[in-house]
C-alpha cells in the first residue's frame, strides 16, 4: 500500500483544485454531495485497479463520477438496510410510548432503555458492516457490476483470500474520516474541501488495494 502516493497524486494534475472546488461545494447539498464523494471514490479506485497514471477524475468527467456515485449509493443502501430497518423499528416504539402516555409525561426510562438497547445493537452491525461494505465496493471496483456488490458469498470470499489488506483498508478509511474533518479545524467550511480530498486519497488507497488482491500470485 502506498500511502505517499495516495495522498500526493491528486496534486500532480494542475487542474486538481476545480474537482476538488466543485465537489467540496455540492456537500452543501443534502444527498448529491455525499453521491457526489462516493463517485470520486469509487471512479478514481476503478482508474487506480487499472493501472492509470493519472486516475484523478478531470471536471469534464464529472457526468462518468456522479453515475459512479449513483451506483455506490445503491451499494451503501443495501448494505446499511438492516440497520435503518432496526431504527424504524425503534422509532416506532419511541412513537408508541409516547402516544400510549398521551398528555402525560413520557416515560423517560422507557425512552433512556430504548436508546440503549438501539446503540448496543449498532455497534456490532456497525463493525461488521462497514468493512463488508468496503470489500463490496472493491468488487464493484473489480467487476463493475453493482450486482456483484451485493453477492454476499462472493464479497466474504474475497475477503477471506485477502483479510489483511482489507483490515488495513478498513483502518485507513478510518483515516481518511480524520482527514475529511480536520478542515473544520482550520476553518468550519474548510471541511467541504477535506472531504472531497478525503474521498480522492481513499479511492486511490481502494484501488491499490483491489489491484493488489486481483492480481495473480506470484511464482517463486
Amino acid at each position: 500500500m502506498n500511502l505517499t502516493r495516495a495522498f500526493s497524486y491528486v496534486f500532480d494534475d494542475p487542474d486538481w483544485w476545480q474537482l476538488v472546488l466543485v465537489v467540496g461545494l455540492l456537500q452543501l447539498v443534502p444527498i448529491i454531495g455525499q453521491i457526489a464523494a462516493l463517485g470520486c471514490i469509487l471512479y478514481t479506485a476503478r482508474a487506480v485497479a487499472s493501472g492509470s497514471d493519472r486516475p484523478l477524475p478531470r471536471l469534464s468527467q464529472f457526468g462518468a463520477v456522479f453515475s459512479e456515485g449513483l451506483y455506490g449509493a445503491f451499494i451503501y443502501i443495501v448494505y446499511y438496510l438492516p440497520m435503518l430497518l432496526i431504527a424504524c423499528v425503534f422509532s416506532c416504539l419511541v412513537v408508541a410510548v409516547v402516544v400510549a402516555n398521551g398528555n402525560s409525561e413520557p416515560p423517560i426510562g422507557i425512552l433512556i432503555g430504548l436508546m440503549l438497547c438501539l446503540s448496543l445493537l449498532f455497534a456490532p452491525l456497525a463493525l461488521i458492516t462497514q468493512p463488508l461494505l468496503i470489500v463490496g465496493s472493491g468488487r464493484y471496483v473489480q467487476t463493475g457490476s453493482a450486482g456483484a456488490a451485493l453477492q454476499l458469498g462472493e464479497v466474504l470470499a474475497l475477503l477471506r483470500r485477502n483479510p489483511a489488506e482489507w483490515l488495513v483498508l478498513w483502518l485507513l478509511s478510518i483515516l481518511c474520516n480524520i482527514v475529511a474533518g480536520l478542515g473544520a479545524i482550520v476553518f468550519v467550511f474548510g471541511a467541504l474541501f477535506t472531504t472531497a480530498y478525503a474521498a480522492l486519497i481513499f479511492g486511490h488507497l481502494l484501488g491499490q488495494t483491489v489491484r493488489y488482491v486481483s492480481s495473480p500470485p506470484s511464482l517463486l
